[in-house]
């Protein structure tokens, strides 16, 4: 994904999410509804949305070693972003939503639940300013 984003020289929008999850809905349409939120998201980034609880099998197990040391087993995809989320961004709740460079770098993150308008509009505006200074 990153090597696609360099290509493209755009950053993305990580979105933790889940099927069952209330809250991410909530948020959803508490605040990504917003006029503002949703033209910056549709013009100045890339959605990434992943599902942490997907149950589509991978088509391949994989064998993962988690930061505890016990080595774990990957079998569908929503175990993969879980994973994912856990190794990298250190957290495991949802809505969980990063800003990233083109090289999976945080410029901007994370934001959780909370139906925050003016936070959400500097938690994206963060992220682009971040990202124009790398450019």
């Amino acid at each position: 994904m990153f090597t696609l984003l360099a290509f493209l020289a755009v950053m993305a929008f990580i979105d933790f999410s889940g099927h069952g999850c209330v809250n991410c809905r909530k948020m959803e349409a508490a605040v990504w509804t917003d006029p503002e939120i949703k033209k910056r998201i549709d013009e100045d980034f890339v959605l990434v949305t992943l599902m942490v609880d997907e149950k589509q099998a991978l088509p391949e197990p994989i064998k993962v070693k988690e930061s505890d040391g016990q080595e774990r087993t990957l079998r569908t995809v929503g175990d993969k972003w879980s994973y994912l989320q856990r190794y990298k961004f250190g957290a495991n709740a949802q809505p969980y939503h990063i800003v990233i460079d083109t090289n999976g770098k945080p410029l901007s993150g994370p934001f959780v639940y909370k139906e925050d308008v003016p936070g959400y509009k500097k938690f994206l505006d963060t992220g682009k300013a971040k990202f124009a200074k790398e450019d």
